[in-house]
């Protein structure tokens, strides 16, 4: 499994890795929803804050095509930033 969900008060928050990057995510947790936004921020280290990923706003049907949707967009902000170090 990539990451991990779970309910946060109004919100839903997956937690995943890549490269040795903490991501997480998260959308809103209204099983009513048409569209489900989705945020992203990664984590080098706990001593480090969170870095907010812009990633292009789309809505999709679903919290697990939004985070999987999410999850790529972290993991290729992940790879580019390793590369140009």
């Amino acid at each position: 499994m990539k990451y991990e969900v779970h309910r946060v008060g109004h919100r839903l928050e997956a937690i995943g890795a890549h490269s040795g990057y903490r991501i997480r995510m998260s959308t809103l947790a209204a099983d009513t929803l048409e569209t489900w936004p989705v945020s992203v921020h990664i984590r080098g280290s706990e001593s480090e804050g969170e870095v907010k990923v812009d990633v292009p706003r789309h809505h999709f049907s679903s919290a697990t095509e939004a985070f999987d949707y999410g999850y790529r967009c972290a993991t290729l902000w992940i790879d580019a930033w390793d590369h140009r170090r």
